[in-house]
């Protein structure tokens, strides 16, 4: 996440185990993606609509393999050059020091509810 509030979105990228799985709630994304180069794939897409963009982490709670990270997500939209921030949430699921599993969704309980955990 260090990297990724700078807007270097290649950090991390080696973390994806072989068959995870990638899903978001945000617009326009089609999801999911499976394993490291579908979600190299479709972050490309996403970060192609912006002309800055970069996502800030609030705060981390565990839930056994799983994180859940509040973020702040800051992007200038590359036609319009409208500015946005707004609070997502991030679940990660690890495997053996990978991730197998990373979802996104503008609601807490929605990606809660949708990575099977429990608050």
């Amino acid at each position: 996440y260090a990297e990724w509030a700078k807007g270097n979105f290649r950090a991390g990228g080696e973390l994806f185990a072989p068959d995870a799985r990638y899903e978001t709630a945000a617009p326009g994304q089609k999801t999911p993606a499976f394993g490291p180069e579908g979600i190299e794939d479709r972050m490309r897409e996403f970060l192609a609509q912006w002309s800055e963009f970069r996502i800030v982490a609030e705060a981390f709670e565990e839930f056994g393999d799983a994180v859940l990270v509040t973020e702040r997500q800051h992007g200038i939209g590359k036609g319009s050059g409208v500015e946005t921030e707004q609070t997502f949430y991030a679940v990660w699921v690890f495997r053996d020091g990978s991730v197998i599993s990373a979802r996104w969704d503008a609601s807490r309980e929605r990606v809660i509810q949708a990575a099977g955990l429990s608050d």
